[in-house]
């Protein structure tokens, strides 16, 4: 990113109460002023899953946790647009930040939709959904709390349902080495819309912490 866009950026969010520059466990009942369950989505470009379900669940506080300036910019024009008070954002990788946002079991419910999956064999070592994410994930949510992850990349929905149930802390709702069809109960993002209608095949799981 050039100067001149990273000082666009730092214009745009500097005054905006949506926006967290955090590098450090904030009060999170401060920030959003109750103490409602904590939802995470790990990467939600251009934002149109998180704010539907924040605009969905308004008794629940969302946190999207990104690195796309682009995207955190939209997504904060229209979070102020529709005037939604349960969501923030975060700008940063999810490796390094969510160790530091949030405390042992204080996530109900974690989203990772469509992650980058870096098709080239030499690339795949950048797959965010690795064993050490996958116990730090297990550390962060509660205990009955459920991660919902959605690819359209077969070799990596093996090798995410391959690390979940490899771990005991985290049992597949789907049953043993089983994917879910479809998802009706949560909104569908950009991504999902785009590949449905292409007729791509979509991995859905879920998985639940013991």
């Amino acid at each position: 990113m050039g100067f001149k866009n990273l000082i666009s950026f730092d214009a745009i969010v500097e005054n905006e109460p949506f926006f967290l520059d955090l590098d450090e466990h904030p009060d999170w009942s401060a920030v959003f002023g109750n103490r409602n369950p904590i939802k995470l989505e790990v990467g939600f470009g251009g934002g149109s899953f998180l704010i539907e379900m924040a605009a969905r669940e308004n008794r629940a506080n969302f946190v999207g946790l990104d690195y796309y300036h682009k995207g955190i910019r939209k997504t904060i024009t229209r979070i102020n647009k529709l005037q939604l008070q349960n969501v923030r954002l975060v700008y940063g990788d999810a490796k390094e930040k969510i160790p530091l946002l949030f405390r042992r079991g204080e996530l109900s419910e974690v989203y990772i939709n469509f992650p980058d999956p870096w098709p080239k064999k030499r690339h795949a070592k950048r797959r965010l959904i690795k064993p050490e994410i996958i116990g730090m994930l297990a550390e962060k949510i509660a205990p009955g709390g459920t991660i919902y992850l959605a690819t359209d990349s077969e070799s990596y929905a093996a090798e995410i349902l391959e690390g979940f149930e490899a771990s005991p802390e985290f049992t597949n709702k789907s049953g043993p080495r089983a994917y879910e069809i479809q998802r009706e109960d949560v909104p569908k993002s950009k991504y999902e819309k785009n590949f449905i209608k292409a007729g791509e095949k979509i991995f859905y799981m879920t998985f639940m912490r013991n």
